[in-house]
């Protein structure tokens, strides 16, 4: 079974990459009471939770040793209709392949890759049937956006390697901020990072919610962080940026047009 054509270049799938699932479940349940976490027997010794919203699976939560030295973190998966085409189209355009393609029975074929700055994302050929709605829904992704140091690098590489294409779209009071699209459907964004950010290029992860401030407190309460307090954005919506207790990195987003 082939990759949907509907879907292909769009962000189909994300995973939790965290240190403590137990902790991660904890904190997420109460966060988006939307989700629905259940863990799937795999047969295997590694374990793998299934988050549910509204009917349909949007993704998973995977745990990982401490010392392994792998961060905490959300990653993305994009559509394609070859895996191993993605991931030597990122190797020759100077990213790296740091899991190389999997097959999951019934599932479909993805990879980890880095891109040229070190962002990671996940090439997937997807087998199984995978709806993505037209319309915002609470607690579901809503927008994947690339925190990177090259702004031009980054987005040539991603039209390279996922056949995107890019188009400047002017925000008030903010300039211009690059989109990608997939043919027609706006599939992730680019943000310059301050030169002197700490943390590597990355993708962030955002999540629509009813109401971003009380989200929020609830946020704290549970004991994640604030990166960045609500603020509004024209044409878009309402933002803030966070971290789980465990270090994952996510924003939130009212989108403008759910009001």
């Amino acid at each position: 079974m082939a990759t949907d054509a509907s879907i292909l270049g769009r962000f189909v799938w994300h995973d939790l990459i965290t240190t403590n699932v137990d902790s991660a479940a904890d904190f997420y349940g109460k966060l988006f009471p939307e989700w629905s976490i259940e863990k799937l027997e795999t047969g295997g010794a590694s374990q793998y939770h299934v988050i549910e919203v509204a009917g349909q699976d949007i993704g998973g939560v995977v745990g990982v040793p401490e010392e392994s030295g792998i961060p905490s973190h959300w990653i993305g998966y994009v559509a394609v209709e070859d895996c191993d085409a993605a991931v030597k189209r990122t190797v020759d355009l100077g990213g790296n392949c740091l899991v190389p393609a999997i097959d999951v029975p019934q599932v479909g074929r993805f990879a980890i890759v880095q891109d040229s700055q070190g962002a990671v994302l996940k090439p997937f050929s997807v087998q199984k049937q995978i709806n993505l709605p037209d319309e915002p829904i609470i607690g579901r992704p809503a927008w994947n956006e690339l925190l990177t140091k090259d702004v031009a690098a980054a987005r040539d590489f991603y039209c390279s390697v996922f056949g995107w294409s890019s188009v400047e779209q002017p925000i008030e009071g903010m300039g211009t901020y690059t989109v990608f699209r997939s043919g027609e459907q706006d599939v992730a964004g680019i943000m310059s990072m301050p030169d002197d950010a700490e943390a590597p290029p990355n993708w962030l992860t955002y999540f629509h919610v009813d109401d971003v401030d009380a989200r929020l407190r609830t946020i704290e309460s549970l004991g994640g962080q604030v990166f960045l307090t609500p603020q509004d954005i024209p044409g878009v919506g309402r933002i803030s940026v966070h971290a789980d207790p465990v270090g994952a990195f996510f924003a939130l987003l009212r989108s403008e047009s759910a009001d």
